[in-house]
């Protein structure tokens, strides 16, 4: 769906979610990125193998992902898909690269947040995948998670990643592409998305990464990617900017309020800590300046 009311309507599509104008993505660069996809003989012949949402490991066996991933629109209604019906695909960059056994799992279940709201407002929206099977530690590399009071400072240099369209027009990518983000001011986000009608209010459990370049943002089957902020897990995207070159924030769950659910959920005993990801950070700031100069 798009909302809109006027010449400065902010755009609100849920279904329609990639990166747009993103980066190409190096081998291994994302190890823990996760495409979830309709796993059905039809789907599986599409060169984007099915691609609905993004999604990041938490650990070899748990995907962090948004609880509006998991709804879809049946005769008006919204209504949960079928965990066996779909899958996860990492440890490539190339969705294509799906013959390798270690590169997909089945879905045993999905644990949404229990005060998730859905539409309209988009409260507590974020979800565990519950996989049928573990990821080999050698084909992927799970994110650990933040502190619970972690709170990245504004203009915090973040990353997004995600095998989501690059028009409002094209299918799914099959490269995995990345962009650049900050972290917004969230008092001037709230101020810029509460303004407006018939989109959701922001909430302290949400957070506001604008795009570094000003040319790239979420489009289609982008929800889900992870914001990754100073090499720490950060947000799960639930708003994009439609598939548009600008500097209107999107919108992200802010992963640090629910670490204890998360915990709770996939027995994750992980929180980041300084130098975890100090190699991650290395080759996104290299990648970062050679993509600028």
């Amino acid at each position: 769906m798009t909302q809109s009311s006027g010449a400065n309507a902010i755009p609100l599509d849920r279904d329609v979610n990639r990166i747009a104008n993103g980066v190409i993505a190096a081998e291994n660069q994302f190890p823990y990125a996760v495409s979830l996809q309709e796993n059905t003989p039809a789907a599986q012949q599409t060169a984007t193998r099915g691609h609905r949402c993004g999604g990041a490991l938490v650990t070899l066996g748990h995907v962090l992902t948004t609880a509006s991933c998991l709804f879809e629109t049946v005769n008006g209604v919204s209504v949960q898909i079928n965990p066996t019906q779909h899958r996860v695909f990492a440890g490539s960059s190339f969705l294509t690269n799906d013959t390798v056994a270690d590169r997909v799992r089945g879905i045993a279940n999905f644990s949404i947040h229990p005060s998730y709201t859905g539409e309209p407002a988009f409260v507590n929206d974020i979800a565990i995948i519950i996989l049928a099977a573990r990821f080999l530690a050698a084909t992927v590399t799970p994110l650990a998670l933040p502190p619970a009071n972690f709170n990245p400072p504004d203009f915090t240099l973040c990353q997004v990643a995600g095998w989501g369209a690059t028009t409002p027009v094209t299918t799914a990518s099959t490269e995995l592409r990345f962009a650049n983000k900050y972290v917004y001011n969230q008092n001037l986000c709230t101020s810029l998305y509460n303004s407006q009608p018939g989109i959701p209010n922001i909430m302290p459990t949400m957070i506001c990464a604008a795009s570094y370049d000003i040319l790239s943002s979420g489009c289609v089957n982008d929800n889900g990617n992870a914001l990754v902020c100073d090499g720490t897990l950060t947000g799960v995207l639930f708003v994009t900017d439609n598939c548009r070159s600008s500097s209107f924030p999107e919108l992200y769950t802010r992963v640090s309020n629910y670490t204890t659910w998360i915990q709770s959920v996939s027995a994750s005993p992980s929180l980041f800590t300084p130098g975890v990801l100090v190699m991650t950070v290395l080759v996104s700031v290299t990648q970062l300046f050679v993509n600028k100069y």
